[in-house]
């Protein structure tokens, strides 16, 4: 019963847009065809984005490049970069940490600091229920959004706070929220949509930023839709009017777990919140924490239950997974 689509890879997007260098991009291409851009063309800079879990992957990559254009300059990126001693396994001229965009406009000699130029894409394709195929394209789909990276609450499994610098850290690509309904008009028109998936940790948190943007939508007779992340302390301090306002059809909130002690859930009953959402018209997806410390064999399944309880539209059960590079990483060297 679970929805699958694919996605781009939009942090890519992002560096294409923001160079003054004619660029390729290949999007999870296979070996053959690696290869053969390799063999037909000549590149001063290759750079290649993973996540850890790929590493292997890379790895080949580095070494066909050496091997067919040995005198390009390899940069690796992305959640890759927070693999310890990765520069042991992989054959990079370059290891990049957090915002890619200031790395390369320096190393390319460009102005580090000129405006964000956001890509125009759609969020997925390919999108599917039960084996049923939903429609895509103009109408269908929302245009991918993406305000920030990083997150300031940083909780300490977040590898995407981590990659960006921790706890409160983040990099604004658009400060207001002037910038960003331009960008929103621009999207919408080029691409026909009028909803947004807003890939930014906690867009909500800048708060500055987002009831700027409601008052243009207002001013401007906008009826967008957004679908956002948000941690549920952020939810609770706007209004439902101003959410509706914003047009927040969809939200992804941590409920992480019973007893769990994280801040973003201080004083907020989480039930109450997503009974409020959704009579609201705003549909949530709950995401829950297996894995704790507290959690046993004998305890496990009322820990499901509570979480199933919240009667959320979806849910997502993820594990407490140490991933280097953040504090639950470290602090699981250090025991």
């Amino acid at each position: 019963f679970s929805l699958r689509m694919f996605h781009r890879s939009f942090s890519l997007l992002m560096l294409q847009a923001n160079i003054e260098a004619p660029c390729t991009l290949l999007d999870f291409p296979t070996q053959d065809r690696f290869i053969r851009e390799l063999s037909d063309n000549r590149y001063d800079v290759i750079g290649i984005s993973a996540i850890i879990p790929n590493v292997g992957k890379v790895k080949r990559m580095c070494e066909l490049i050496r091997r067919h254009q040995p005198g390009a300059v390899i940069v690796v990126g992305g959640h890759i970069a927070n693999k310890e001693n990765i520069e042991e396994t992989i054959d990079a001229d370059h290891i990049v940490k957090g915002d890619g965009i200031r790395w390369l406009r320096g190393y390319l000699g460009q102005p580090v600091e000129a405006p964000v130029q956001h890509p125009e894409s759609y969020s997925a394709f390919g999108s599917r229920i039960m084996g049923i195929p939903l429609k895509d394209g103009p109408g269908h789909t929302a245009a991918i959004l993406i305000p920030s990276v990083g997150c300031p609450v940083g909780c300490n499994f977040c590898s995407t706070s981590a990659l960006f610098g921790g706890k409160g850290k983040f990099v604004n690509f658009y400060e207001t929220g002037d910038a960003l309904f331009e960008v929103m008009c621009r999207i919408e028109k080029n691409l026909r949509v009028n909803s947004f998936f807003v890939l930014d940790e906690n867009f909500l948190l800048h708060r500055r930023r987002a009831l700027r943007l409601l008052d243009l939508m207002k001013t401007h007779a906008k009826s967008w839709m957004l679908n956002v992340f948000s941690s549920a302390r952020v939810l609770r301090s706007y209004t439902i009017e101003q959410l509706v306002g914003l047009g927040i059809g969809w939200v992804w909130m941590g409920i992480e777990g019973q007893n769990s002690a994280y801040a973003k859930l201080a004083d907020v009953n989480t039930r109450q919140l997503v009974k409020d959402l959704q009579s609201h018209g705003i549909r949530v997806l709950g995401s829950s924490i297996i894995g704790f410390s507290d959690h046993t064999p004998e305890n496990i399944a009322g820990v499901i239950a509570d979480a199933v309880s919240h009667a959320t539209d979806f849910h997502q059960f993820m594990l407490y997974t140490p991933v280097p590079g953040t504090p639950l990483y470290d602090a699981h060297q250090k025991d």
